[in-house]
């Protein structure tokens, strides 16, 4: 006799389809047809949860919280997730916290994480100039992180940690998918890189895998539809953002995560904390903002994205250095990106 489903049970699945529909947030499509970065909601933002919290910045990691610990995104989706909580994906932009993360790495098995780290690959937003050339040199970036420069990845640099292999057994990064598959001829350009390549397939997203090639745990760049956990970080920009519009501070509004990490168990590592939020008078910020400057949507952007003023800067966060909120990410409209003129 097949199985049928008792009337309450059919209820109990209808009922659960119907909450994880209404959970998820339908996509915002730019005028180009591809989707846009995500808005923080102010719901999500005063329950984000907690894993750590060093300095002023709280971290989500996805794979010690239950309802999450078998999911894995790629880059975009990532990013979204991390952004509906006035976070985004972690930017490893000081030794400090790049080495604490490595720990937790090791100590938690964990084969990959994902960071904001990016490329800039794009046609016609301004990754063709000169002094990004080569871009899989000078072209990185932390879109997490106010757009801060990543070092040029020919050379060692203290502030960096790229694997000394990979895929095909040479420094990274080394774009290994995007050359292995090649250029396509397509209409406008429509999916190719500055360098002709295929947007799908150009390795254009920083992840750090545990020991995958026996090389310890290292940055390495992987085409952006790669799956992994992610690390959400506090961005400043985006509770700056919620402040602004909502007239609510949530820095400090947050749950504790299961599972999370006392920083004391940590001892070994030299941990930063970043100095506290630098609070501004608001007349002060607006005499030095001037004339409200209207934006237009962009997708890889933070806080600057949106329609409007700019957001009050009333926090910041040592060592990351002071930029303009810019525009910079791989589906963006409308920008050149504020580091790319000479």
């Amino acid at each position: 006799v097949p199985f049928q489903p008792s009337t309450r049970m059919k209820l109990i699945i209808l009922t659960a389809l119907i909450s994880s529909t209404l959970a998820q947030r339908p996509a915002r499509i730019g005028a180009d047809g591809k989707p846009l970065l995500n808005r923080p909601v102010l719901d999500e933002c005063m329950k984000r949860k907690s894993h750590m919290k060093v300095g002023n910045h709280n971290y989500f990691l996805s794979w010690r919280e239950p309802w999450h610990k078998f999911e894995d995104w790629d880059w975009f989706n990532g990013r979204n997730f991390c952004r509906d909580r006035c976070m985004d994906l972690v930017s490893f932009d000081t030794p400090s916290e790049f080495q604490m993360f490595e720990e937790i790495m090791r100590k938690d098995n964990i084969s990959s994480v994902w960071t904001s780290g990016r490329k800039c690959n794009f046609q016609n937003k301004g990754c063709d100039g000169a002094h990004l050339q080569p871009i899989n040199v000078n072209g990185w970036f932390w879109a997490g992180a106010s757009n801060a420069r990543i070092p040029p990845t020919d050379k060692p640099d203290p502030n960096a940690f790229w694997s000394h292999t990979g895929e095909n057994g040479i420094a990274q990064p080394d774009n290994f998918e995007g050359e292995k598959e090649g250029p396509i001829q397509a209409e406008n350009n429509i999916g190719i890189t500055i360098e002709g390549l295929q947007e799908f397939h150009d390795e254009a997203c920083l992840t750090v895998l545990n020991n995958k090639y026996n090389d310890g745990i290292k940055w390495h760049d992987v085409a952006c539809h790669f799956r992994s956990v992610i690390i959400c970080e506090d961005s400043d920009q985006l509770i700056n953002l919620i402040n602004s519009q909502e007239g609510i501070d949530v820095r400090n509004e947050f749950e504790e995560g299961t599972n999370s990490i006392d920083i004391d168990s940590l001892p070994q590592l030299p941990i930063v904390a970043p100095s506290a939020p630098l609070v501004q008078q608001p007349q002060v910020v607006q005499q030095s903002l001037g004339p409200a400057v209207q934006f237009q949507q962009t997708q890889f952007n933070s806080a600057g994205q949106f329609n409007g003023q700019p957001p009050l800067q009333q926090f910041q966060r040592p060592p990351r250095p002071t930029r303009p909120t810019g525009v910079f990410g791989g589906l963006f409209n409308g920008f050149r990106l504020p580091f790319f003129r000479h």
